[in-house]
């Protein structure tokens, strides 16, 4: 399941994509598309709290940072193939 943690400002809402079935977590971007309705949409504070999300994953929970196209805003084609 994909889960999208965004987290707007005045100018621009920022976004960390995150896989928990595959241990993925993106980048922190500047979300470009609308939210899709297939991802579970969790909003926090600020982008501070999306920094802390990405470390807390990948230093205690060992998960992988891939790096996404902020365009189109998802985990591309070779992750389906990501073993734990």
């Amino acid at each position: 399941m994909t889960t999208l943690y965004t987290a707007p400002s005045e100018t621009t809402t920022y976004a960390l994509l995150v896989d928990d079935q595959r241990a993925l977590v993106s980048q922190v971007y500047d979300l470009q598309t609308p939210v899709s309705s297939k991802d579970t949409h969790t909003t926090v504070t600020d982008m501070m709290a999306l920094h802390t999300k990405q470390t807390q994953l990948l230093a205690n929970d060992n998960y992988w940072l891939w790096p996404i196209n902020p365009t189109i805003n998802s985990f591309p084609t070779e992750t389906n193939y990501h073993k734990l």
